[in-house]
């Protein structure tokens, strides 16, 4: 995850600032809904995993480390903690372990 820019993330995530267009930040989280599903529909999660559910605590989970590191209690380096929470969270919903974690890392570089 690229945090070279807290201010450009502030100004995409900060519910302090009017969007002129809702829709598109709604797009991002439909997005990992739609990335989900894919991975369910391919037998990468339990059959009973809501995609929405779990995009949404992948959300949180990636928004939230960004914002801690973006607004300053948290240092740069806690980004690195966002493969392990996450590889934890799809592994517990029927992911494998490894292919897991080798998908988790390419989209965390990818940011």
């Amino acid at each position: 995850m690229d945090m070279e820019n807290p201010d450009l993330y502030r100004v995409m995530f900060d519910a302090g600032f009017d969007l002129e267009d809702t829709g598109a930040a709604d797009e991002t989280l439909h997005r990992l809904v739609r990335a989900i599903d894919r991975a369910k529909a391919n037998g990468r999660f339990r059959n009973e995993i809501d995609p929405l559910e779990l995009a949404t605590q992948s959300w949180i989970i990636g928004h939230g480390l960004a914002s801690l590191v973006a607004t300053g209690p948290l240092p740069h380096q806690a980004l690195a903690h966002g493969v392990p929470m996450l590889n934890a969270l799809f592994t517990s919903a029927g992911d494998d372990p490894a292919r897991c974690r080798q998908s988790v890392e390419r989209g965390w570089e990818a940011g």
